[in-house]
């Protein structure tokens, strides 16, 4: 019986595991093989499954799940997604982007079918915050812990000291993963895809009860808002150095900057933010930026009103 390989692409909010998916999009190791993705958000809007549909192309399968983390609130719209590849588009490769707070362990749990066969685990983690951000949430740590790849990814925005200090944390919570180094999450997938992983001997641990509450347990929500037709760069740089987004951990959406013709993808993290023109508008018309954070709906006036007051005047 010929069984599938399937990749768990893995990492907290924000470190660059679309821009990797992409890269793998545009690639000859994917140009050889049909592959199937699979893209979690936990927020009701699937910004990063809207932008890989947009670049597959109509022959690729791309499925979004959205408004939940497939380790807990949404797991059987997962399995059934994965029932669904594997009898319909039996793919030679299926890859599961996990949302950035997900426990990949737990997806393990919910690939066990006898068509698959885990290839490895890749985990993608941002070098400047890592360090900040493995204290906010539990899922951080296994994140690294069952990975066979670690991208210690954005190195140009640290020093050879913080990325000393980066590694040398990975290697207290896994000492046998391979270590890459990236900008911009550009590895090669000939390397970190058809792996071979060596979890394919490896019996999963029981999953605990906190596995099903990490959200809860970690306060992390998310939150969409409508963004006006047309912002003002400048407004939109100066709110995002505001106190409406200290919590803010990520933010992205699609938004239309004032004397721009089109749409550009938005991407945020603390003190950076970036704005990618699109070719094209695959975001239907939608403009929106998408917040996830610490108990944001206790600061969901001040996003909105910062928001919108990133409009750009009407002359």
């Amino acid at each position: 019986m010929h069984r599938i390989a399937y990749v768990v692409v893995t990492g907290f909010l924000g470190a660059g595991k679309t821009t990797l998916l992409r890269r793998l999009v545009h690639s000859d190791f994917a140009a050889q093989r049909r592959i199937a993705f699979i893209v979690n958000d936990l927020a009701d809007v699937d910004v990063d499954g809207q932008l890989l549909a947009g670049e597959v192309g109509p022959a690729g399968v791309v499925v979004r799940l959205s408004s939940g983390c497939i380790c807990c609130t949404i797991r059987g719209e997962f399995e059934a997604a994965v029932q669904n590849i594997i009898e319909t588009h039996q793919p030679d490769m299926l890859v599961v982007e996990s949302s950035g707070v997900t426990n990949p362990q737990t997806v393990l749990h919910g690939l066990k079918h006898p068509r698959l066969r885990l290839d490895a685990v890749i985990t993608v983690i941002d070098a400047e915050r890592f360090l900040e951000y493995m204290r906010y949430s539990a899922a951080v740590e296994t994140q690294v812990y069952m990975a066979d790849f670690v991208l210690i990814n954005k190195c140009d925005l640290v020093t050879a000291e913080q990325r000393g200090k980066v590694e040398a944390q990975v290697r207290r919570f896994n000492t046998k993963c391979a270590i890459l180094y990236t900008q911009h999450a550009d590895a090669p997938p000939e390397v970190l895809f058809g792996a071979h992983a060596a979890h394919v001997q490896r019996d999963l641990p029981a999953l605990d009860a906190h596995d099903h509450d990490h959200l809860h347990h970690d306060e992390i929500e998310s939150l969409t808002l409508p963004a006006p037709a047309l912002l003002a760069e400048d407004k939109l740089a100066d709110f995002l150095r505001s106190e409406a987004v200290r919590d803010v951990y990520r933010a992205k959406g699609f938004v239309q900057i004032a004397g721009d013709d089109g749409p550009s993808l938005f991407n945020f993290v603390p003190r950076r933010f970036g704005l990618e023109r699109l070719p094209h508008d695959i975001a239907g018309g939608q403009r929106f930026i998408q917040f996830i954070g610490r108990r944001l709906t206790q600061h969901e006036a001040a996003l909105r009103a910062g928001l919108l007051g990133c409009a750009a005047p009407i002359h």
